[in-house]
């Protein structure tokens, strides 16, 4: 076997499909959220070129072929002529959405690019100077591998790797033939290292929606004689989400607060100045009670119109996605128990949060007009989105149907 080989997995491009989770849409920032993942795309090939790796892994989803554009066309083929350039091999095995089936037949691909069939394993290998190195077991998306199918296609004395979306429903296992597996499927890069293989699905090289801020990229891989795997994290989104949670003292003035804010953002922007900050503020007060302060509905719109005027006037920079104070449990007992407007809301809302049986009816909120396939999913949510939504309703009434110093009207 040869000492090692290198290659760049990567998966989950997602070419043409939005940013999402922005309540609307930032003029100043148009263009570079159209671009941001074609960009972050193109860091895959630019990263393969630089380090001069063997072959590159693309475990699906880069592009839905059913509505592909021209644009999505015409950058893979620039891409992995860019590659075939520089005498890089392209392995890939795409999802349901990108099989090679659904290739437009009218469009050829550069000869360096292996497709992997849909309904089958099938077996390529990476040969230099006329030797193998390695071996790619691909599963197709409509594939269906099981254990057996894959470990027949195994050989000694070169790595063997296994090329796979989700789609085909596969089962990663454990196995001292199998050094790499190469997955895709997952927006979010996962990693497990067994005792013999390494399951790897890269995550999208960027992100699309609010993830915990979790960083998206790709993975440089390193398989070794000795059968020590490295696999390097390279980051790539050129959108970037986070979550700033920051105290307000209670006796603030709205100036005071878009200074500290302000401080805030331009640290942001400077950890990032490649990259474009899609922000979620939250506050909590300090100095008072929850509630208790004059930072209502009017004054967070006034400070988000600011920030957003403030730090998005150009191509990057930081776009404030919305400001919200830090959801609280402890509202006051006694709110719940007073016979006004306000307490009858908040015990209506107490009942949901005590009782996880009450189902959440969130369809009749949406559009009339808008076919129900369409937004049946937007009317689910899982119990942390419903633990947010209860507890920011909570908010709310306590917002409108409170007066300035938190008690009811």
């Amino acid at each position: 076997m040869t000492e090692k080989i290198k290659f760049i997995h990567s998966s989950d491009f997602h070419l043409d499909e939005p940013i999402k989770g922005l309540q609307q849409l930032p003029q100043p920032l148009l263009e570079t959220l159209a671009d941001a993942p074609y960009l972050a795309a193109e860091s895959v090939f630019d990263k393969a070129i630089q380090e001069k790796v063997s072959f590159i892994l693309l475990s699906g989803g880069l592009c839905n072929l059913e509505r592909l554009s021209a644009r999505a066309v015409a950058f893979l083929i620039n891409q992995f002529q860019r590659l075939d350039q520089n005498d890089i091999l392209v392995y890939w095995c795409g999802a349901k959405q990108d099989a090679a089936d659904q290739w437009p037949g009218a469009v050829q691909l550069p000869s360096n690019v292996i497709q992997f069939h849909a309904r089958s394993v099938e077996y390529e290998d990476f040969k230099k100077d006329g030797k193998s190195l390695a071996r790619i077991i691909g599963a197709g998306s409509n594939s269906k591998p099981a254990a057996s199918d894959l470990l027949g296609g195994v050989v000694d004395g070169v790595f063997n790797i296994v090329l796979a979306n989700a789609d085909s429903g596969i089962s990663a296992f454990d196995s001292d033939s199998i050094a790499y597996w190469a997955l895709g499927g997952r927006p979010i890069a996962l990693t497990e290292e067994l005792e013999n293989s390494v399951i790897v699905y890269p995550g999208t090289p960027q992100s699309r929606e609010f993830h915990s801020g979790t960083p998206s990229g790709f993975k440089l891989v390193e398989l070794h004689e000795t059968r020590m795997t490295n696999v390097r994290t390279i980051r790539s989104d050129r959108v970037q989400w986070c979550s700033q949670v920051t105290e307000i003292p209670i006796q603030s003035s709205l100036d005071d607060t878009k200074s500290q804010f302000g401080e805030l953002a331009l640290q942001l922007a400077d950890e990032h100045p490649e990259q474009t900050v899609l922000c979620r503020w939250q506050f909590v007060e300090s100095g008072g009670k929850s509630g208790s302060s004059g930072f209502g509905i009017e004054w967070r719109e006034s400070l988000l119109d600011w920030l957003r005027t403030e730090f998005s006037a150009s191509g990057n920079g930081l776009w404030s996605i919305s400001l919200e104070e830090k959801s609280v449990t402890d509202l006051p007992s006694r709110w719940y128990e007073e016979e006004t407007l306000l307490g009858e809301y908040l015990r209506a809302i107490g009942r949901y949060q005590s009782d996880h049986e009450l189902r959440l009816n969130l369809q009749n909120y949406l559009e009339d007009d808008v076919p129900q396939w369409e937004t049946a999913g937007l009317a689910m949510v899982n119990e942390q989105q419903r633990v947010e939504i209860l507890s920011k309703a909570s908010l709310l009434g306590v917002d409108c149907l409170g007066g300035h110093d938190g008690s009811a009207v």
